[in-house]
This record gives C-alpha cells, structure tokens and sequence, in this order.
C-alpha cells in the first residue's frame, strides 16, 4: 500500500506523525478506513478506537473525540485526548467508571453533568478496547 503523513496531536503533545498505510476512526458521518489518494474530507471524530496500520502492524489507540482532516497526502487528527492501547490501564478504567457512575446518581449541575459523562465515556472505551486485546490475545 502507499503510505501517506498522519498526525496525531492533542492540546498536550503531539502524539503520533509518522507515514502510515491506513487510518481507521469513527466519525460523525460513520466509520472510515483513510488509504492514500483519499477524498479531501473533514470531519468531527465521535469517542473510538483509532486503528493505524503500517508495515503490516497494527496500533490501537483510544480518543475520545476531536477533528479529522484528510489532504493530499496528509491525513490531520486534532484530539481531545488519546491513549495507545498498551498504555490503558484496566484497573484505573474500571475505577473511573464505578467513580462517574457514582457521581451521576448525584444532584450535577450542567457542566458537571458534561464533565461526569465524558469521564465515563472515556473510561467505557478503554474497558472496550481491553477487552477486545484479551481477545486477540
């Protein structure tokens, strides 16, 4: 396959920016696999696992969210925040899912409401991802 530049960066540190053959992510409009010579396209990334393969490997990370912008020959990710799938810690997950599900049976505001259900929602895409590495295992 041709690669193509992918860069990966959150408000923190750019977290990847390497040449790649695929980019799998799940976007407003549905899931996409970016090859090289894709469509110009932008759009609003939903919370997933990101799938990038190169060199016949495979690399698994978490986002929680952000934009993607596909060029020529550039494929940009503006992440609200991102975790390579070796980094996720099981255990903190589960805990950070017990810890929002606890705060959601409380009176919230409307930001902490916001605050309360993107940690959940992060902490449920780290518990999925590790489960489905258990199952590659």
């Amino acid at each position: 396959m041709t690669p193509f530049h992918l860069e990966i960066i959150t408000q923190e540190k750019k977290i990847l920016d390497e040449m790649v053959e695929s980019v799998y992510v799940t976007t407003i409009d549905g899931d996409i696999t970016v090859l090289a010579n894709h469509t110009p396209y932008v759009s609003v990334l939903k919370p997933s696992e990101i799938i990038i393969r190169k060199n016949d490997t495979e690399e698994i990370l978490a986002g929680t969210g952000g934009v993607i912008e596909v060029g020529p020959g550039k494929v940009t990710i503006l992440a609200d925040s991102v975790v390579r799938e070796k980094e996720i810690d099981e255990e903190k997950a589960r805990e950070a899912k017990e810890r929002a599900e606890k705060l959601m049976e409380g009176d919230l505001s409307d930001r902490e409401l916001a605050e309360t259900s993107a940690m959940l929602q992060k902490a449920l895409l780290h518990l999925e991802i590790t489960k489905k590495r258990r199952r590659r295992l």
